[in-house]
């Protein structure tokens, strides 16, 4: 299969260059414009802090039906002393003007503030819409074309108006605290309603993506520079990812059509195309100047390869050329072939959660992979393919002085003894000190994951710099009655028999402080409930699951933030043994294809999953612990995000089975030819050890320009991967793998009978 795919690319180099800018282009025109459909950053949602399907998710959309399908639009005025009555009548007068717009706007009962109360701020209902220290008020503005009526989703001309209408009040709003400057020169004010958040969200998204990509790129081409030596062969990792990038932009633009696609998503699928991208190009571009000299110097010596004439036909490439691009593809294109698959697969465990946000993860990030991969065994190829015999030149900074020997130290894959191999060699001959000194390291970076508390972020994915997150901080600070409630408990009933429910069983739940307001709606009754701790705190969770296993009179559902994160975990721990069984299984098969070997991969799942336990606790260490605060400029809010944590288990599972394909497939070589163990470690890890440590400085350094964002979950994101790969290519690769080889000696090979048939019959590989 690799053969026939290395003789298309070398006779159709052009052609396959041409389809990939083609259609790279198309996806980032349609994923920048839409088509008329809008753009991707356009679409984007902020986050709800529900799971569709979930109890508090259909505890919401109760609430949402029984107070309507309006929409709040508030503006927040700071900056005025309302201590004196005198000020207060100036501020009532300097407003009317806006009352009687606002009011023509969305109705003559839907402007609310404490001016419009006979006496204002001396009345309790007014001073809720006031700071608790005066310096300003609130001006809420409800407005629904719609009355009592609840619209169709899909109705589109309701929707069109209510958006007209809210934009209408916003600019009215808007121009409020210029209205009050008479009264006093420092007002100001904020405008907010939640398609502002998420505006505000979104275009953080772009900023920290365009500020990311810059930065990672960057550094990605001055690390290949020195690794090539030359701008020429290092801009071809950087090709692949360009098209990775414009490819990822469109396959999210495609599913924003069919379902919600949160804001944060984008990132972290591009992070991953990202880095493998680069990581894919930078191995096949590194194998085929290896196998272009190896050729060249055969060529040389008259040991020409059977069948290779030395004349080249009009129209032809050159005998090297084709002869280097066959070897490259069917070694490291068998390698990016496997890696791809095992990421994808790892991929999959996403896709099983059954959560929206994981499974648009899930399937824009397996395409994405898709995605480089297609390009690292086509694309790179056939740009190397049409470079011809430049990439044959010597490397520009061989010619500098001083760097020379530096450029050459970190290129040269030829030689079958270095650092790398007499690395390997130290760890044979004390494999038990290594495994253990590995093991008690990885157990200590893995510690602080005891005390993981994953959280469901909407609003605090807001940057600190954003107005609407200053108003979220106002509003907490001075505005206790107009804040959301820690829990949200409906009932699906009414009367006595559930007044004497909340008020004797609900309220004596352990973690719930106060029941703070009781209404009913209808055959409804919902009741808002303060619960113990700051913000959605593990007391908070207890008392959540303590109300829903309380016998209630009705039906019940209780939602909020906490709610949010039971049922989330609820979710991830059902899904659990589906996804082990599935993705260990999968992965299993796809290394045994590989390496023909049982121990293989049980060994690689197992050092895999204490890697990655150790990259979580660094991940609970800085941002849940709060260290490196300054450092990395963020603010903790007490825990993880649960969507960082599953998606960096699954998205590092498979990164550090790139690494582990990389390095075996190198050593497989080695066993293949007739090597015993120790020798095909030694001199798989020295051919393949520079290449593994400069890919993965590479991505650690693309991963870490995602954390200069401002958005925490980037952040979070950026570092657990750069930990998972930074630690399996130094820890785990070049130390706890060979000495785990070391100890298992030729039984790392074994399978049993039907097993080792299954390889050799089909297993991926070609005949060089």
């Amino acid at each position: 299969m690799l053969t026939w795919l290395a003789r298309r690319v070398v006779k159709d180099a052009w052609f396959v260059v041409g389809t990939w800018a083609a259609l790279s282009l198309l996806m980032l025109l349609v994923s920048l414009t839409g088509v008329g459909g809008g753009g991707l950053f356009d679409r984007l949602a902020a986050g709800p802090s529900t799971i569709a399907g979930t109890e508090s998710a259909r505890g919401e959309e109760i609430i949402k039906t029984l107070s309507g399908d309006g929409q709040t639009v508030t503006l927040q005025v700071s900056g005025i002393d309302l201590s004196s009555r005198a000020t207060q009548e100036a501020v009532a007068a300097a407003l009317e003007p806006a009352h009687t717009d606002l009011r023509q706007l969305a109705g003559q009962t839907n402007v609310l503030d404490p001016f419009v109360v006979p006496g204002m701020l001396d009345e309790p209902a007014a001073r809720d819409l006031a700071a608790t220290d005066l310096s300003g008020f609130l001006l809420i503005v409800y407005v629904d074309p719609n009355e009592s009526e609840i619209a169709d989703p899909s109705d589109s001309d309701y929707h069109d108006e209510l958006a007209d209408l809210v934009t209408r009040v916003e600019e009215r709003l808007g121009r409020v605290p210029d209205e009050l400057a008479g009264v006093s020169p420092a007002v100001s004010g904020v405008v907010s309603h939640s398609d502002l958040i998420a505006e505000a969200i979104n275009e953080q998204v772009r900023d920290d993506l365009v500020r990311g990509e810059v930065i990672s790129l960057s550094a990605a081409l001055v690390v290949m520079v020195f690794v090539f030596g030359g701008f020429l062969a290092a801009g071809l990792p950087i090709l692949g990812a360009l098209v990775s990038i414009a490819g990822s932009l469109g396959v999210l633009w495609s599913l924003s059509l069919t379902q919600d696609l949160h804001s944060f998503v984008i990132n972290i699928v591009t992070v991953i195309g990202l880095g493998l991208s680069i990581d894919y190009g930078l191995l096949v571009t590194s194998r085929y100047r290896e196998e272009l000299t190896r050729t060249a110097r055969t060529d040389s010596s008259g040991d020409v390869p059977a069948g290779h004439a030395r004349r080249r036909r009009t129209g032809r490439r050159s005998p090297e050329i084709q002869t280097a691009t066959r070897l490259t593809l069917i070694s490291a294109g068998r390698t990016v072939l496997f890696s791809g698959l095992v990421v994808a697969t790892s991929m999959l465990s996403l896709l099983l959660t059954g959560t929206q946000v994981l499974r648009s993860i899930a399937l824009a990030g397996i395409t994405v992979v898709l995605i480089a991969m297609a390009a690292a065994l086509t694309l790179v190829p056939a740009v190397l393919v049409l470079l011809g015999d430049r990439m044959r030149r010597t490397p520009l900074l061989q010619h500098v002085p001083g760097l020379a020997a530096l450029q050459r130290g970190m290129s040269d894959v030829t030689r079958e003894e270095g650092m790398f191999s007499k690395l390997a060699g130290l760890v044979h001959r004390m494999p038990w000190v290594v495994l253990m000194a590995c093991l008690v390291l990885l157990v200590v970076l893995a510690s602080p994951i005891r005390n993981l508390h994953m959280l469901n972020s909407s609003t605090d994915l807001l940057p600190a710099s954003s107005d609407q997150r200053t108003y979220l901080r106002i509003l907490q600070e001075g505005y206790p009655k107009a804040q959301s409630q820690d829990a949200t408990l409906v009932i699906a009933a009414a009367g006595d028999p559930v007044m004497t429910f909340v008020n004797e069983q609900v309220a004596a739940v352990p973690g719930v402080d106060q029941v703070v307001e009781l209404a009913t709606a209808g055959e409804y009754t919902v009741v808002y409930l303060d619960l113990e701790g700051e913000g959605p705190s593990r007391s908070a969770e207890e008392a959540v699951r303590g109300i829903r296993d309380l016998p209630a009179p009705a039906n019940t559902w209780v939602t909020g933030q906490a709610a949010s994160q039971v049922d989330f975990r609820d979710i991830i721990v059902g899904s659990l043994p589906k996804v082990v069984t599935v993705v260990g299984l999968a992965t299993f098969v796809l290394l045994l294809l590989m390496t023909g070997s049982v121990l293989v991969p049980l060994k690689a799942l197992i050092i895999n999953i204490l890697s990655l336990a150790a990259s979580i606790g660094v991940l609970v260490w800085v941002f849940q612990e709060g260290h490196l605060t300054g450092l990395l400029g963020f603010t903790p809010i007490g825990g993880i995000e649960a969507y960082v944590v599953v998606t960096a288990v699954a998205v590092g599972f498979g990164l550090a089975m790139d690494y582990e394909v990389f390095l075996l497939g190198r050593i497989k070589e080695y066993w293949d030819q007739g090597h015993d163990n120790d020798s095909a470690v030694e001199r798989g890890l020295q051919r393949s050890g520079r290449i593994v440590t400069s890919a993965a400085l590479i991505m650690v350094t693309v991963f870490l320009g995602f954390i200069s964002g401002e958005l925490l979950v980037v952040k979070q994101v950026g570092l657990a991967l750069a930990v998972v790969v930074a630690l399996d290519a130094t820890v785990v690769r070049m130390l706890l793998v060979p000495a785990t080889m070391t100890l298992l000696g030729r039984w790392n090979w074994w399978a049993p009978g039907p097993l080792r048939r299954f390889h050799e019959r089909y297993g991926l590989r070609d005949e060089a």
